[in-house]
């Protein structure tokens, strides 16, 4: 394998944002295609393979942030192929990708962090999302409120880890898509639509991704 000072992370990063666009082009001018999932997925595949030829993460770190991408990964299979009947088993898949980066993050945690300011408004967020959406959510309940706990969780460690800003903004970012979701399913009646969360989604694992990883890299 390269060393860490050969490897560059761009190549990742473009494959990344093009298989994006041309996935959201397929949503577009092609929503009847069936194997879009196929398409959907290579994103955070690739941020799969970034991780696994970085050198600079350690092993359990690396192993725990390769698990986050991977069921992320699940999650847009599954979601994409019938985001109402596999409802679940996505949110599932997603909440154990969201456990992958809790344990990464719990790793690289650092003692009074200058961030934690960035906790209130964070939790915020959480409690209005509850308080909005507890009223909607009938038999799923446990499970919807249960994801929002873990995805709080996810965000509020990255706050408190030592990776760049890039990479806590992409934990909001990704917790503003996954919130978007629960509002366009429970409360707002399909709005907003895909084409406005999934970009919200592929820009959130992107800054939160390569973020950490741009934070191991050697200056």
């Amino acid at each position: 394998m390269k060393s860490e000072k050969e490897i560059s992370y761009m190549p990742f990063m473009v494959v990344y944002l093009t298989t994006a666009v041309i996935f959201m082009l397929i949503k577009i001018f092609a929503p009847g295609f069936s194997a879009s999932f196929a398409v959907k997925v290579i994103p955070a595949l690739t941020l799969a393979a970034a991780i696994f030829v970085t050198g600079q993460l350690a092993l359990p770190q690396r192993i725990a942030m390769l698990a986050g991408a991977l069921f992320c990964g699940a999650g847009d299979v599954i979601l994409d192929i019938d985001r109402v009947r596999l409802f679940v088993p996505g949110l599932a898949a997603f909440l154990l990708g969201h456990v992958g980066f809790i344990v990464l993050f719990w790793m690289r945690r650092v003692s009074a962090s200058p961030r934690r300011a960035w906790i209130i408004p964070v939790l915020v967020f959480a409690l209005g999302m509850a308080v909005v959406l507890v009223p909607h959510l009938g038999s799923l309940m446990v499970p919807v409120l249960a994801y929002l706990a873990v995805i709080t969780l996810m965000t509020v460690l990255a706050v408190l880890s030592d990776v760049r800003p890039m990479a806590v903004v992409g934990a909001c970012v990704f917790m503003l898509s996954d919130a978007l979701i629960a509002l366009a399913k429970f409360v707002f009646n399909g709005h907003p639509s895909p084409l406005v969360t999934i970009p919200v989604y592929f820009v959130g694992l992107f800054l939160l991704g390569f973020g950490i990883l741009l934070t191991v890299r050697p200056k």
